[in-house]
């Protein structure tokens, strides 16, 4: 039989990605061949390189919208603005690493490249109109982003990070993946836009819908550090080397937050009634536990970890407010 071949406009669209892919690969590859004696700091310097061009891909592809692969990518306005804001801090994640890796003896090139696969999963999900593609952008992101936590191996500090935020995350992330089922169970359907087009038609019984919108939402609670989801947030942030609790308090949150707008603005719209009490609730828990728990703390990575939270906590107070102004 005949294959498709995806249209130009398609590889355009999606060329951030796989600017970022092969600049990891390459990154690793280069790690294996340099001498130990000779400093990794020409490979972050690579990275900067990938993260620039990604950064021009982005923004050209936003002249090129629509649709991409079948439609399990979405290239809008909104995409492009997270894109190039999750880009951006992984720049910054680089460059404040230099120093700190040098002071540490840790200057390799799996760092950068753990980054830049980060940033790749983070850029899927922005842009994802699918909730399998949600998914695979989610993990390829998460996975990276447990190892980051624990990159100094020798410290327990940084271990005991990685696995809290391993098993922890695993754990929310498999709620997700059980609102997905049974949202596809409901309306037969992963794409967004057809998931709200056949929610009104399928007329289900009120209970699953609600019961697969909360699960779902646990997922995307925990990614965003929301509140009764926000406990591993400051041991993890405390845990993790200086320039990786930059980067999970940033990227990683940021495209979790443009998940959970398209989502449950788009697909779970028809059913606002069900989901809008698990927002606004949690957004009044995470902005009273994030504020009122940093007066309390005596480190200041915990402390930030809490300010962390409590932001999440106004953001979810627009997501509870949406209206047609904006979400």
């Amino acid at each position: 039989m005949p294959v498709n071949t995806p249209p130009l406009a398609d590889y355009i669209r999606f060329l951030p990605e796989i600017i970022m892919t092969m600049a990891g690969t390459l990154i690793m590859v280069l790690q294996v061949l340099m001498p130990e004696s000779k400093p990794k700091s020409s490979l972050g310097h690579l990275s900067l390189v990938a993260f620039a061009i990604s950064l021009w891909a982005a923004i050209n592809a936003n002249t090129v919208q629509g649709a991409a692969f079948s439609g399990m990518l979405i290239i809008d306005s909104y995409a492009t603005f997270f894109r190039a804001l999750v880009i951006g801090v992984g720049i910054l994640s680089v460059l404040c690493a230099y120093q700190y890796l040098n002071r540490e003896r840790a200057n390799q090139g799996e760092y950068y490249a753990l980054i830049l696969f980060s940033v790749v999963g983070q850029c899927v999900m922005v842009a994802a109109n699918e909730l399998i593609m949600i998914f695979i952008g989610l993990e390829i992101s998460s996975i990276a982003t447990y190892v980051l936590a624990g990159y100094l191996r020798d410290d327990k500090r940084n271990n005991e990070s990685a696995l809290k935020y391993f098993l922890l995350g695993s754990f929310a992330t498999a709620f997700l993946l059980y609102g997905i089922a049974w949202i596809y169970g409901i309306t037969g359907h992963t794409n967004l836009a057809e998931i709200r087009a056949a929610l009104p038609l399928a007329r289900p019984n009120p209970a699953l819908v609600g019961t697969a919108a909360a699960l779902m939402f646990v997922g995307f609670a925990f990614k965003v550090s929301a509140a009764p989801f926000q406990i591993w947030a400051p041991d993890v942030y405390q845990g993790a080397p200086a320039p990786v609790t930059l980067f999970m308090s940033a990227g990683p949150k940021a495209a979790a937050f443009a998940v959970f707008v398209r989502v449950f603005t788009t697909a779970l719209g028809p059913i606002t009634n069900r989901w809008e009490p698990f927002v606004w609730s949690s957004a009044l828990a995470t902005m009273f536990v994030g504020n009122f728990a940093a007066l309390m703390q005596r480190n200041i990575k915990r402390l930030l970890a809490y300010s962390s939270i409590a932001h999440a906590g106004y953001i979810m107070v627009a997501i509870a407010a949406h209206n047609q102004i904006g979400p």
